[in-house]
């Protein structure tokens, strides 16, 4: 089966010696039910597997140590498994009992070959999914769609129409959405498919299928939200909130129209400082055009919900504080574009009066362009003071006038934006530097000062800034790495004050208290940023000395600590030998056991041995899976509470009995979890017992070729009795 190496090594010199990029989609990753077989075998054991491979070797045994070479060695081994993954189908040399398991060889050649991104796995996948009576057939055809490749769109169809209930074909067609030709088609076809669900998780689940059209998804969600109303119109509102969160205050305003219950319609209108404070609510519900609607929203009942919370809104909404990383002169462009929408609202009266207000924003605009930011300054107080006193001048008889909601988005707005520009000042006598803890300096990204709200200082171009004030002392901030520092009470006149980092070290020990990698770790400052990995247990980077949360991810799990690195600069993060045990009904530890833990992903924590499984991982809290005769329980234990996981199984006895309620000898039991497994016959009793993990199981009795199943739930009754009809 090996003949073609010579051929791939020919065309392998053509070839830069790299890794390509996978040609799939998606990745499932490694399937740990191969670890007993392969997980202990070494490098050259695992590539003796693949290349003297034939037709009396095992799939599996083949195919975990190709996917285990793949996962665990992709970065030594990738050459090798691209020369060497060229499994043939031989109908004359292998017998034909043997053909279906040589297609797993080729199918997992094919996979394999593809995340490596040769193209051979693209012939390969192209021959598997035209043979109609493949067991891969439906696979190779996602594959190939993965890489644009959708030839077999007719044959999905036919199985669709014909009442193939496989999931798999409606993943398929969906994923052939991608096509543009078959596109606006599939979306008919799975637009159906959630019209033709009942409730509202079956239309959720279909709506799913829709992802891989831009905006469908929503589309469809949207629909089904302005067609319900009550309970159901909530829920879906709260699910486009996931996908579309801009979107929802558009959704908000037609249900703050339509819905008749107030209990449900008050849940569309939050408070303005939820708007302000949860990154999940859009800001655009503090915008003019949702104010708007709210002022002229009919709500008929005083003393509903729905009355008082608007009322409440308008009465304490400010306009969104702007995020302190858009620029000044952004913010004179959109302080420009409210002045026209305002006076759209009818908030801001006389047309002069609005061509006035944008004259001065332009000079403000050039002025700041042109690096005067105090004389930018002095325009946008014009302009603040302008707006203001025609608020509040309620005896002129002019035309200009300015409401409530107009002042606060004008006033408020020129505000923020007055906060970012220094006051004109004499004295430019407090220079501002940032040192590392080596005592180098280095480029501060900013720094401020106090003096009645916080202002930047002068930015002088080589990392140092200016404090200009009168005022003899002020409280500085430096900014660093997305932190500030804050010192107070700073002599303001010929003065230089210098911050320093320290060089903050982040630890991993495992629980002998040996350090370990590998270690991601990230600090908060604003948003979760990156720290550094670790490197011989230890990751460094250099702060400013203030209080951070740490998160360490080590083997899929995270843990977080607060450390003031004032106090202290080495934060330690120590992991737990966890242990998960297995124990029979007796409480003896039994073996063997597969165990998964979930940190993101399921994955592998071992197997057992001598009734045990170790491995260290952080002390959170993680889910824990036992795998055992097929059958898996799952349990949440918190690590830093225990480090040790039972599981126990139960004894379970399964009694058959005939049509006379006696006990049936040499009856066939077996139980379902995946597929039929054996227990055995029963005894004279019509008993038979089996360790099983509790859990919700199908048992089968069969006697004289007359079976019956029971469904059981054995945490609850670990006897079944199975009544069959016979003498």
């Amino acid at each position: 089966m090996k003949y073609l190496i010579k051929i791939f090594f020919v065309y392998l010199i053509l070839l830069p010696n790299v890794i390509a990029q996978s040609l799939w989609l998606f990745d499932y990753g490694y399937n740990s039910q191969f670890n007993h077989l392969v997980e202990n075998l070494s490098v050259d054991s695992l590539k003796n597997i693949v290349l003297f491979d034939d037709w009396n070797q095992s799939p599996l045994l083949y195919e975990g140590a190709v996917t285990r070479l793949y996962y665990f060695h992709k970065e030594t081994e990738s050459q090798f498994l691209i020369n060497n993954l060229n499994t043939e189908i031989d109908s004359i040399g292998v017998p034909e009992w043997a053909i279906n398991l040589e297609w797993d060889k080729y199918y997992t050649d094919a996979y394999i070959l593809g995340h490596l991104g040769s193209p051979t796995a693209i012939d390969k996948m192209r021959v598997i999914a035209d043979d109609e009576n493949n067991y891969y057939r439906l696979r190779a055809i996602g594959h190939l769609a993965e890489t644009d490749i959708y030839d077999y769109y007719n044959f999905l169809k036919s199985e669709y129409y014909s009442g193939n209930e496989d999931p798999y074909i409606l993943f398929l067609i969906s994923l052939y959405s991608r096509n543009e030709s078959y596109k606006d088609e599939i979306k008919n076809i799975l637009r159906n498919e959630v019209y033709s669900q009942s409730d509202y998780f079956g239309v959720i689940n279909r709506a799913h299928y829709l992802g891989f059209i831009p905006g469908a998804e929503v589309e469809i969600l949207d629909e089904f939200f302005r067609s319900t109303n009550g309970k159901e119109r909530y829920d879906y509102f709260r699910d486009l909130g996931f996908y579309d969160k801009e979107g929802q205050t558009g959704r908000s305003m037609f249900a703050l129209k339509n819905e008749v219950n107030d209990t449900f319609r008050v849940e569309y209108l939050p408070s303005p400082d939820m708007v302000i404070s949860r990154s999940n609510l859009s800001k655009r519900y503090l915008e003019p055009m949702f104010v708007n609607f709210l002022t002229g929203l009919n709500v008929s009942d005083p003393s509903s919900m729905t009355y008082q919370i608007k009322e409440f809104f308008l009465l304490a909404f400010v306009p969104v504080p702007p995020d302190s990383e858009r620029s000044s002169l952004d913010l004179l462009n959109n302080l420009y574009n409210y002045v026209d929408s305002v006076y759209s609202y009818n908030w801001l009266g006389d047309l002069t009066f609005s061509n006035e207000l944008k004259n001065i924003l332009n000079t403000a605009k050039t002025n700041l362009k042109n690096g005067d930011s105090l004389a930018c300054r002095v325009d946008v107080k014009a302009f603040q003071d302008s707006v203001d006193f025609v608020y509040k001048d309620s005896l002129n008889t002019d035309p200009r006038f300015v409401t409530i909601e107009g002042w606060k988005f004008l006033y408020w707005n020129a505000q923020y934006i007055l906060d970012r520009l220094p006051e004109p000042q004499t004295n430019p006598n407090l220079l501002v530097n940032l040192k590392n803890s080596l005592g180098n300096q280095i480029p501060a990204n900013n720094v401020m000062y106090y003096e009645g709200s916080w202002k930047d200082a002068v930015n002088n171009g080589d990392g140092t800034f200016t404090v200009i004030t009168s005022k003899p002392t002020v409280s500085i901030r430096m900014f660093y790495e997305y932190a500030n520092q804050t010192v107070n009470n700073v002599p303001a006149q010929n003065n230089t004050y210098t911050f320093t980092t320290v060089n903050a070290a982040v630890q991993l020990k495992n629980s002998l208290g040996n350090l370990i990698d590998e270690g991601t770790v990230q600090y908060y400052a604003g948003a979760w940023r990156s720290f550094g990995t670790t490197v011989n247990g230890v990751a460094y980077k250099e702060l400013l000395p203030v209080n951070y949360s740490f998160r360490m991810t080590y083997e899929g799990g995270n843990q977080d600590k607060q450390q003031n690195l004032s106090d202290n600069q080495t934060v330690v993060f120590q992991t737990v030998n966890a242990a998960v045990q297995l124990k029979n009904s007796s409480g003896n530890l039994i073996d063997e056991g597969t165990v998964q833990y979930y940190a993101g992903a399921w994955r592998s924590f071992g197997t057992t041995v001598n009734g045990v499984a170790y491995k260290e991982l952080l002390p959170v809290n993680y889910s824990f899976r036992m795998t055992y005769e097929y059958v898996s329980n799952d349990k949440q234990q918190n690590l830093s509470e225990n480090p040790v996981v039972d599981f126990n199984t139960v004894l379970c006895t399964i009694k058959a009995t005939n049509a006379n309620n006696q006990p049936l000898e040499g009856a066939n039991t077996k139980y379902y979890s995946l597929a039929w497994r054996d227990i055995g016959l029963t005894n004279s009793n019509g008993e038979i017992t089996k360790e099983l993990l509790p859990k919700n199981l199908s048992f089968r009795a069969t006697y004289n070729n007359v079976s019956r199943d029971k469904q059981q739930d054995i945490s609850v009754n670990n006897l079944v009795e199975i009544m069959l009809n016979v003498p």
